[in-house]
């Protein structure tokens, strides 16, 4: 049984954001890689995503894009996971753009009655 508020299709669990931590280290230091984490946070929050992600650094995805970052995306539901890559440039707003599409995941804050 569902808690009252949240529809079949709005997932329970957040859709996990695995960011390559070796991408990041091989960014010039102009696009701030270290600190790309924290920008990508905001970004999510700004589209009210905050509450429907959790982002955890990986260790190297497979994927080694010169100039971006490997972003493991993990939906809730039934969607398959698949590799992002983003921009640093755009300060995560590709991401959360993306994260935003993905299905059961909309812009805004949480409906009431979630978890």
């Amino acid at each position: 049984m569902l808690p009252p508020g949240m529809s079949a299709f709005e997932p329970s669990e957040p859709t996990e954001l695995h960011v390559c931590h070796c991408c990041l280290m091989r960014l010039d230091t102009s696009a701030g890689g270290v600190d790309l984490p924290n920008r990508l946070r905001e970004a999510l929050a700004g589209r009210g995503l905050a509450e429907r992600t959790r982002m955890v650094e990986s260790g190297c995805l497979g994927e080694c894009p010169e100039g971006r970052v490997t972003v493991m995306v993990v939906p809730a539901g039934d969607a398959e996971a698949h590799v992002q890559l983003i921009d640093p440039a755009k300060d995560g707003a590709d991401l959360a753009e993306h994260v935003g599409r993905l299905p059961g995941v909309k812009d805004g804050p949480p409906r009431a009655g979630r978890p």
